[in-house]
């Protein structure tokens, strides 16, 4: 027992002992630089004369210095405590324990760290900071009660340090922001921004709670790659958008905020899911919640949406890849808003060829279970919907059980059901209000497509039917029967009525064009390496195989007609381009650097002929590429001068001839005797290139855009000239015949690339599904039927056709290889045939009496078509359509330039044919004098 009590009397002891020489140790040094009895007469001074412990008080007066605190575990502290008497220029932190307080300080206030040796443990209080703070590489901060004007708090690391936290409490910040990137994890608590936001990039495990926020033009408070912060008690006002998450933010706590008067509450866009809206008060914004893109597994419950001017809940898009097309889940809310849900099927993403309609995946109610909900009913379940003026479902549904849920489903949209939904309506105070409900026999298939509806809507006096959502009533029959004769997805409405009100039920019929060819697709190459680049001609397909080496191609030869596969190439280079064949003849651009591996640059075109087994080096001036074959004629790009060519070298007679000298000349392609490129002369950039034609017949050449867009990658077959054209701010495909003289626009989609074509077949590159699930389209010129020929979800590129074949490289198979995601491309080839003459669809074509002339302007329409259709479909380019007319007269009211469309129908299928800018209509010429 008595060596015990002799150790704790020992440390007892030494403790005390160490105190007092601490103690004695410590100083208090003095600053004034008005000439007083201080000890200095600057900061720096007393900085460079200090020690561990010391303080270094500073007395009112200007400070026109740059202080650089390089002593560690100091103080410096203003003697007034008051900042609008004591002024110091700057402040540069790079020790550890250090506190600075009481002081304005005129520059940026910076704490700067290395990530192996960070700065820790400082203090700044109870300052005026003119232009802000920054810390870099910082850890164990506190930053607190400072008043800072036109800059703001900013954090970055790019290192966690276990255990390190940063602080931000208490500060007025006035034309500034808090940024945190990467970071320490930072508390950032009870600040109030004014004119400022908070920002968090590539930063996770922070908490923000209870600050106040307002009038930022950007989002009070903005998540960028961040997950896993908690958001909690915070106040943002009229700014951009209350809360922002974008671009993988995943795992955030969203909770009890109150976002008031902002562009957007929460704006959710491609966040990577699973964060957590949870008892906020989103109110009288322009829209409450928006979600949009790839964003998925996100839950939204016990939320106050309610009096936001535009919409409650805005859905924009919807995931196009997993894992970001999970559902979104929304239940126990309060929504009332004049319209509460939005869900935009009109976005750009999808998920895959089943999701036509493209609705963002939410789900309106969880399972029915016992607990309290917002509206102080016995179960959880839905949501309770509501309207301003008091017409909400919620708030005149049936609740006869008295159990909180409605009686009947609530259709929020056409896509959307909350098969729960909350009421607060007691038994006595119930009317007897109609429910809408109804049945169809099938809800898709191909055009014509005639539907039976049958009518089960309770407590209804009458009802009429919309079957396409258009606001004309179409039908009042118990059990109607429509036909969709145009392909589409239609909205069906029923509308039920009695004395207390009227309510409505909307639900999808798809009606689809009968396939018009039948489509046999077969996988080429099994090896798992990358196929890549195919073309074909005949029977043989070649590509690119880096089977050997990774990344490293080399070329190979399939023949349908014996499916053998032959190796070419045997040196292992790498390719810009693919090859290109002809006959029996194969041309590359390949690269060969002779052994010397400071040569990176030399690419040459190639030549193999199957025939004969023999390969020729075409050109050898290191600078050609892009190589396209007829005949005995190879065109190529070459920059041998420094400039971008054209050249063609004709195999016959061995002669190389320049085509083109201006240099700005890519993508050529030859058919015959004609040359087509994509050309940029006029010095407009890179986004406003033409296509040029030259003959070789006449030694002529040719523009054959002229707009001021962009037109690129030509393709030419015969008389006709395809490309991708930008002249209406989205890629589509057009085609030139030179026999007519005559322009055509293909597609309408604006997702149309890198066309190719083969006789009246032309092929592109569709992403009209979203990245990465783009697809391969057909459009026949003489039938004017555009056909899909793939719809598996993957990426899809480089195709060629040849006859009734298409080729592509196809990543379906892809597995990670040399940390490459995107590994092991195959080679796919689809062999289209037509159906049968009697299941044909109509072939759509139209004329009209006149085609210019003054507003107003009546013109009459005729039906050309053949193949017997028996309904028609006129769209006129205004908004205003006609049905079931064989021939058509409309009147344009309004001066512009008008496309024009007629959709016919057979039992076999539909057929489009639309005329761009077909009828231009000009000011009354009267009115304009």
């Amino acid at each position: 027992m008595w060596v015990n009590k002799l150790t704790i009397l020992l440390v007892v002891a030494i403790f005390l002992a160490v105190a007092i020489c601490s103690s004695a140790s410590a100083r208090e040094i003095t600053v004034d630089n008005s000439g007083s009895g201080a000890d200095f007469k600057s900061i720096q001074e007393a900085v460079n004369s200090s020690s561990s412990g010391d303080i270094i008080l500073v007395y009112p007066g200007l400070y026109n210095e740059s202080v650089d605190v390089g002593v560690q575990n100091i103080s410096i502290i203003s003697e007034s405590e008051n900042p609008e008497d004591t002024t110091v220029r700057a402040f540069k932190i790079s020790e550890n324990n250090i506190t600075v307080s009481g002081f304005s300080i005129q520059e940026v206030l910076k704490y700067d760290g290395h990530y192996s040796y960070p700065v820790e443990n400082c203090t700044i209080k109870n300052n005026v900071l003119k232009l802000g703070t920054y810390a870099n590489e910082c850890y164990n901060f506190i930053i607190e009660k400072n008043i800072i004007v036109n800059g703001g708090i900013g954090v970055s690391s790019f290192d966690y340090h276990p255990g390190s936290n940063f602080t931000i409490s208490d500060n007025l910040i006035v034309e500034g922001s808090i940024d945190i990137y990467l970071g320490p994890y930072v508390s950032v608590i009870n600040n109030t921004l004014l004119n400022g936001s908070i920002g968090l990039v590539e930063s996770g495990g922070h908490r923000i709670l209870g600050n106040h926020i307002s009038n930022s033009s950007h989002s009070g408070i903005n998540l960028w790659e961040s997950d896993s912060n908690e958001i909690e008690d915070n106040t943002v006002v009229n700014c951009s958008n209350g809360i922002s998450m974008e671009f993988l933010s995943s795992q955030n706590t969203i909770n009890n905020n109150t976002l008031i008067c902002n562009d957007k509450g929460i704006w959710i866009k491609g966040s990577g899911g699973s964060n957590s809206l949870l008892n906020n008060t989103i109110s009288k914004n322009n829209i409450g919640i928006l979600v949009e893109a790839d964003s998925s597994s996100n839950l939204v419950a016990n939320n106050k949406v309610e009096l936001n001017k535009k919409y409650g809940v805005y859905l924009n898009g919807i995931a196009y890849t997993k894992p970001f097309n999970r559902t979104n889940r929304f239940y126990n809310n309060i929504f009332n808003n004049t319209v509460n849900v939005f869900n935009d099927t009109s976005s750009h993403y999808t998920t895959d060829v089943s999701n036509r309609a493209r609705v963002f995946p939410v789900a309106w109610n969880t399972t029915k279970t016992s607990g309290t909900n917002i509206v102080g009913g016995s179960f959880l379940g839905g949501n309770y919907w509501a309207k301003p003026d008091g017409t909400g479902f919620s708030q005149t549904c049936n609740d006869w059980n008295r159990d909180g849920i409605g009686d009947s489903i609530y259709t929020v949209s056409a896509y959307d059901i909350d098969y729960l939904p909350l009421v607060s309506i007691s038994k006595q105070d119930q009317t007897v209000f109609p429910v809408a409900d109804f049945s169809a026999n099938v809800t898709g298939g191909y055009v014509p497509l005639s539907v039976m509806f049958t009518d089960f809507s309770q407590n209804a006096t009458s009802r009429v039917w919309d079957f396409d959502n258009d606001g004309v009533a179409d039908s009042t029959d118990k059990t109607p029967v429509h036909v969709y004769p145009v392909s589409g997805t239609y909205i069906v409405n029923l509308t039920v009525s009695n004395a207390n009100g009227t309510f409505s039920r909307l639900s999808p019929i798809t009606a689809s064009n009968r396939p018009q060819y039948t489509l046999r697709e077969v996988q080429i190459t099994t090896n798992i390496s990358n196929q890549m680049m195919p073309a074909i001609y005949g029977d043989k397909i070649v590509f690119l195989d880096d089977r050997n080496e990774w990344r490293y191609y080399n070329i190979y030869v399939y023949d349908l007609s014996t499916s053998r596969e032959t190796q070419i190439t045997f040196n292992n280079s790498y390719y810009n381009t693919g090859p290109a064949i002809y006959e029996d003849r194969i041309v590359w651009q390949e690269y060969r650097n002779d052994n010397n591996p400071n040569v990176w640059d030399k690419f040459d075109i190639h030549m193999y002929n199957l025939s004969t087994s023999k390969e020729t080096q075409i050109t050898n001036s290191g600078r050609a590429s892009n190589p396209a074959i007829y005949g005995d004629r190879i065109v190529y790009i070459d920059k041998r001068n420094g400039n971008s060519d054209v050249y063609l070298y004709d195999l016959s007679t061995s002669n190389e001839i320049q085509i083109t000298k201006n240099g700005s000349a890519s993508s050529p392609d030859i058919y015959g005797n004609r040359i087509v490129w994509q050309d940029n002369r006029d010095n407009k950039g890179y986004s406003n290139s033409d296509i040029y034609l030259y003959d070789l017949s006449n030694s002529t050449k040719t523009q054959i855009t002229t707009n001021e867009s962009d037109q690129k990658y030509p393709a030419i077959y015969g008389d006709k000239i395809v490309w991708e054209d930008w002249r209406n701010r989205n890629a589509d495909i057009y085609m030139y015949d030179l026999s007519l003289s005559e322009e055509t626009r293909i597609t309408i989609k604006g997702s149309s690339y890198i066309p190719a074509i083969y006789e009246d077949r032309i092929v592109w590159q569709d992403n009209r599904r979203g990245y990465p699930n783009n697809d391969i389209y057909m459009y026949n010129l003489s039938t004017h039927t555009e056909t899909q020929i793939t719809s598996n979800k993957s990426w899809k590129g480089n195709f060629a056709i040849y006859g009734y074949r298409i080729v592509w490289d196809d990543l379906r198979n892809g597995h990670s290889m040399h940390d490459d995601p995107y590994a092991n491309a195959d080679i796919y080839m689809c062999t289209v045939s037509e159906v049968e003459p009697s299941l044909k669809a109509p072939v759509a074509d139209f004329f009209a009496n006149i085609t210019s002339g003054s507003a107003p302007l009546k013109v009459l329409f005729t039906d050309n078509s053949t193949g017997a259709p028996i309904y028609w479909f006129w769209d006129f380019g205004d908004g205003i359509h006609s049905k079931h007319a064989l021939n058509a007269t409309h009147t344009f009211n309004e001066p512009g330039k008008y496309d024009v469309s007629l959709t016919v129908t057979n039992e076999n299928g539909s057929n489009t044919r639309i005329i761009p800018e077909y009828i231009v209509v000009s000011e009354d010429e009267r009115q304009v004098n």
